[in-house]
């Protein structure tokens, strides 16, 4: 299912381009100093900010409505949240995206059930991967938004 119908994929223009979904100085493929400048700047989506973040500033409630984030099955939502980012990846033409681990996976009721629902979504983000072409830059724990964080990572355990 397309998340985003409306919007074809983002393509340089130059300087002059009046549209607001095209690149007017960012040319991936224009060669400088013998590198495409893509290779130069390495384009990277951050999942958090552009697929968690619910629009919220610290004194009121998220304002955004992404279907990804409604009521329901919580690894189904994180299915079509991942759906959603790569066509939004894809359209961008970025090389690279980043996340936190639970960024892309619910955290669930216990250990086992996170382990469960990250590895489930591993699963999908590479088959996303291999379809496009899109890589990792980085995947990392989220070690600091839930309360049990709140003494640091290392001091949170028994």
């Amino acid at each position: 299912m397309p998340y985003f119908p409306a919007v074809d994929k983002v393509r340089y223009e130059g300087p002059d381009s009046d549209s607001p979904l095209a690149f007017r100085h960012y040319d991936a493929d224009k060669l400088i100093l013998g590198k495409p400048m893509r290779e130069h700047l390495r384009m990277a989506a951050c999942y958090w900010h552009t697929f968690v973040w619910p629009g919220a500033d610290m004194f009121g409630v998220g304002t955004f409505k992404r279907p990804w984030q409604g009521s329901g099955d919580p690894l189904e939502l994180a299915i079509g949240k991942a759906e959603a980012a790569f066509e939004f990846f894809s359209k961008l033409g970025i090389d690279y995206y980043s996340f936190h681990d639970t960024d892309v996976a619910p955290e669930g009721s216990s250990l086992k059930e996170y382990r469960d629902n990250f590895a489930q979504m591993i699963d999908q983000l590479e088959r996303h991967q291999e379809q496009t072409g899109i890589k990792l830059l980085w995947g990392t724990a989220n070690c600091f938004s839930n309360p049990r964080f709140g003494r640091g990572r290392q001091q949170s355990g028994p």
